[in-house]
């Protein structure tokens, strides 16, 4: 097990849900000044998650762009977002340290083939995750939206007073 991946991947899953509660609370939302814009990203993030998955099964996606052709509503991505983070924990969990270290290859949409091992590949969806889960946030503090604490150390302290 590789526990600072493996608390990446957690942590991630939890500001998911955080950001997501956030929205949901946001009377409205549709309405929203940048609302459109917010789903735009979700829908980005969710695609290149999926992708990666692909990646990591080694199947193929079927993706030709990093967003969907038609966009899905809030409550999609919400469920769906909620579903793939729980695939990533549990695959950080179990994939064992060879596994880890693989190197594969990883075709991007625009066709460019790049050698990247498992471990790579999730930090790539974690990092790509956090960033526009903070370009959400800011379109959310512009808007006057509710907006929720999702750092590594509320998410630590969290999961400490769950214990």
């Amino acid at each position: 097990m590789n526990q600072p991946l493996q608390t990446l991947v957690t942590h991630a899953a939890w500001a998911n849900r955080q950001l997501f509660a956030a929205l949901r609370d946001v009377n409205s939302f549709e309405s929203q000044k940048g609302a459109d814009f917010i789903v735009r990203l979700l829908d980005h993030v969710h695609v290149v998650s999926s992708i990666f998955q692909a990646h990591l099964q080694g199947v193929s996606h079927g993706y030709k762009a990093t967003q969907s052709a038609v966009l899905p509503t809030l409550a999609e991505l919400d469920r769906d977002s909620e579903a793939i983070d729980r695939w990533y924990v549990e695959t950080a969990a179990s994939l064992p340290p060879e596994e880890l270290s693989r190197p594969r290859e990883v075709r991007f949409t625009d066709g460019k083939v790049v050698t990247m091992n498992a471990a790579a590949m999730i930090l790539h969806v974690v990092t790509h995750t956090t960033h526009h889960r903070g370009n959400v946030d800011a379109i959310m503090y512009q808007a006057g939206m509710p907006r929720r604490r999702d750092g590594l150390p509320e998410f630590l302290v969290s999961r400490a007073s769950a214990n």
